[in-house]
């Protein structure tokens, strides 16, 4: 969707912060010069935090939220986009970062998937689980649940339960 068409109350995500409600286009100048449009987001759950993104420029960082059927189906492929952990943290790192940078959601929630399975079974085994993979695993679901939540109508605390009961109830 071209930013330009973003309106007033609309609701939209916002690359890096989440939904987002769109307040105002306002006119503004940040260097004293020059005016362009922007819109000025204000984060769900944020009492005074508020973003502004040119509207020329919002493209790449600013799109509708998904639809109900559009989370389910991401929750139903994850199961076939598999994702393997190397034991190579440096590695593992780099290819947890490109799977985020993606923002692919079937892609993120099959890494939730696969670090939280490798997570238990180290923790099962009596083995450490490396702090990078935990971060990873809450960057991941911070990625995605606010915006399930959203479009779910369903506290963020249940989206975990909401994706394995969904994955349960296809196999």
């Amino acid at each position: 969707m071209n930013a330009a068409k973003f309106s007033v109350n609309d609701y939209v995500v916002y690359k890096g912060v989440g939904v987002c409600r769109v307040e105002a286009v306002e006119n503004k100048t940040f260097d004293g010069s020059s005016y362009e449009d922007y819109l000025k987001l204000v984060p769900l759950g944020s009492g005074s935090s508020s973003y502004f993104v040119p509207v020329g420029k919002a493209g790449a960082r600013v799109r509708k939220p998904m639809t109900a059927d559009e989370v389910n189906a991401a929750i139903d492929n994850s199961e076939s986009a598999q994702i393997s952990l190397t034991p190579n943290t440096k590695v593992r790192r780099t290819e947890i970062d490109t799977i985020l940078k993606e923002g692919d959601c079937t892609h993120i929630l099959s890494l939730i998937k696969t670090i939280y399975l490798h997570t238990e079974a180290c923790r099962s085994m009596g083995k450490k689980v490396l702090v990078s993979d935990e971060n990873a695993l809450r960057t991941a679901e911070n990625m995605i649940y606010p915006e399930f939540s959203f479009v779910l109508g369903i506290d963020e605390k249940e989206v975990a339960g909401y994706i394995g009961q969904r994955l349960e109830r296809a196999n």
